[in-house]
């Protein structure tokens, strides 16, 4: 997912000024957002209540491995979405096929493939060009894996289920630098399916809601040099 913006101007508007370029955010890209949406309230778990022989910690490990592999078993795979935050809201879809994807959030396209990330601004005809972060989460600087946080430096909890529904907490483990901060996971336990997102970045939540997953049937689209003539290459590479 990472730094998509660090350095100068941050890329694609209309974005809020307080998105700088190439800081790892959770929305690296500059996109409209609107009304926050809630994480459902959820009965909490009580304190060392254990459903069965399986403790919360143990089901929440087990809710994220049943994301992970669902993703997996799909191989090749399409996702559309929509992100919302305070004031603004957009929707987008990605493709995924091995390490590779393709983006598209309103104006903006993003390719990679494993190695390089290719963002485009086609408002401000733009490229910039840059090595992929693979530590990150983001859904929106690495989806490939946005949903794979086993083994990540995040400590998960189950904050809650019901009507199958669960609700995972994701904490950052310590030296996890992630801007992102904790991360709220809700997920249809019946299909082992996500439904939404939320990151907490900096006291400003940000919400990506999952509105549909289905097999690639098409090729994954790449990155073509020529299909930008015109626009200003900025490499951080």
């Amino acid at each position: 997912m990472l730094p998509l913006a660090s350095m100068g101007r941050p890329l694609f508007t209309p974005l809020s000024p307080l998105v700088p370029r190439r800081v790892s955010l959770p929305v690296p890209l500059r996109v409209p957002f609107s009304v926050s949406l809630p994480v459902p309230r959820l009965r909490p778990l009580a304190p060392g209540r254990r459903r069965g022989p399986v403790s919360t910690a143990d089901r929440a490990a087990g809710i994220l491995a049943g994301v992970r592999d669902g993703f997996r078993a799909l191989g090749a795979y399409g996702v559309s979405f929509e992100v919302r935050s305070d004031e603004y809201v957009t929707r987008g879809r990605y493709a995924v096929e091995g390490e590779g994807y393709y983006l598209v959030l309103g104006d903006a396209e993003v390719y990679c493939d494993g190695a390089v990330r290719y963002e485009v601004d086609n408002r401000r005809r733009e490229v910039t060009i840059d090595v992929v972060d693979t530590d990150s989460r983001n859904i929106l600087n690495n989806p490939v894996h946005a949903f794979d946080f086993l083994g990540s430096e995040y400590a998960a909890s189950l904050a809650g289920e019901q009507e199958g529904r669960a609700v995972v907490r994701l904490t950052p483990a310590p030296g996890n630098t992630s801007s992102a901060g904790n991360i709220v996971l809700t997920v249809d336990t019946a299909a082992m399916r996500p439904v939404s997102l939320r990151y907490d970045y900096d006291g400003e939540q940000v919400q990506v809601s999952v509105l549909g997953i289905k097999p690639l049937e098409t090729p994954l689209k790449a990155f073509a040099k020529d299909n930008y003539a015109g626009y200003e290459f900025i490499d951080f590479r």
